[in-house]
């Protein structure tokens, strides 16, 4: 979620906020051991969840039937060159429909190569954000060995970059994403790639929210980049009403008509409130993905969530999620340095999933690997059946 440093604003569920700025709500500075800024293990979900599971012993083959928001077709003459968002829902180049269910990594500092991405794959997962860095003086070719790492695992990828994370900060990022040397990285996998153009940038306001990232998606669309585009909420990403509010006329501005939308759910709230949220992104069309949660919320170990009762709901409504994260291969530290329980497992392997994280991961009804589906496209080298 953040970098080593961040500052963390009130989004729109937090009862109580202390010394909010005009524009954008309270800040309070945080210091963490990567860009986590999610998880632990909610009280009430940690109830209910139990300690059963293997923690990673699993084989990670594509998880089972996905209930609500499973796999589906698109109408005929769908299928094309990437990945569709259509009338809420996303589809493969195949017109399979896919509910994303996975987990975020934090590529760039801990795992380049993509070491983790097998490991992660054996929840069942079908997609993982890959962590990166626009302005960090880092090559964007570096991202292909993690890009196809995750394809070769069946799990499709997330591209993001966490320069503006918590900043109104955009123009660098875009001159990145539409340098040669990224378009033709993205062209290259395009058929199985997502690109989350900037993490968790906050706006001043509505407006400029949808002015700025209309002008962005049109210049990324001319350059090229026909992907979906995730588009993250405001402050901090906790805002999710700036992506219930723009997303349509967002979605107009795209020649494409090609984004998802993904809020990062930090805040406190009821299994009622969940609920509301995605069916309102329903009833307008958009295609919503819960970004990133964890089972406590910033800074530090706050408050607990109740991140069962999140995906439960998710579940339910055929909304996409991604659990943050899975940080390091150190088992003598945590990536999430504010607060340890971020960290999902304790290295890269599957077998040290602990707490809230092999939960969401493996154990809960509601989990990654007893609900997520792989289209068929990811396990068959991209080819259409």
């Amino acid at each position: 979620m953040y970098e080593r440093t961040r500052r963390w604003l009130c989004g729109p569920q937090l009862v109580l906020c202390v010394a909010c700025a005009a524009a954008l709500g309270c800040g309070s500075d945080r210091a963490d051991g990567g860009d986590a800024g999610n998880a632990g293990e909610s009280g009430q979900a940690g109830a209910s969840a139990g300690e059963g599971g293997t923690g990673g012993g699993s084989s990670g083959t594509g998880g089972r039937a996905a209930g609500a928001g499973g796999s589906g077709t698109q109408p005929p003459g769908e299928t094309g060159a990437t990945l569709r968002s259509r009338d809420g829902a996303l589809y493969d180049s195949c017109g399979e429909k896919v509910v994303l269910r996975g987990i975020n990594h934090p590529t760039l500092y801990v795992d380049r190569k993509g070491e983790a991405l097998p490991e992660i794959a054996k929840t069942g997962a079908n997609t993982v954000r890959l962590f990166w860095y626009a302005t960090h003086g880092v090559k964007i070719e570096e991202a292909e060995a993690s890009i196809s790492a995750s394809v070769k695992s069946g799990m499709i990828p997330i591209l993001e970059m966490h320069d503006s994370t918590c900043k109104w900060a955009l123009d660098s990022i875009v001159s990145y994403w539409t340098s040669p040397q990224a378009i033709a990285l993205i062209k290259k996998y395009e058929k199985q790639l997502i690109v989350n153009i900037a993490n968790e940038t906050s706006p001043p306001s509505a407006n400029e929210f949808r002015t700025k990232y209309s002008s962005v998606v049109k210049t990324m669309r001319s350059a090229g980049i026909h992907t979906p585009l995730m588009i993250d909420g405001g402050n901090c990403g906790r805002d999710y009403s700036v992506l219930l509010s723009q997303g349509q006329a967002l979605v107009e501005a795209d020649p494409d008509h090609n984004l998802i939308f993904s809020a990062h759910l930090y805040d406190r709230m009821s299994a009622t409130s969940y609920a509301k949220l995605f069916a309102d992104a329903q009833s307008k069309n958009l295609t919503l993905v819960v970004g990133e949660f964890a089972n406590k919320t910033p800074p530090g170990c706050g408050a607990a969530l109740d991140y069962a009762a999140l995906i439960s709901a998710a579940n339910d409504h055929g909304a996409g999620w991604l659990a943050w994260s899975w940080g390091d291969n150190d088992p003598n530290t945590d990536w999430n340095s504010d607060c340890g329980e971020f960290d999902m497992a304790t290295t890269f392997a599957a077998s040290t999933l602990r707490g809230w994280g092999k939960e969401v991961a493996m154990t809960l009804q509601a989990s990654i690997q007893k609900t997520a589906v792989r289209p068929k496209s990811m396990l068959n080298g991209g080819a259409c059946q």
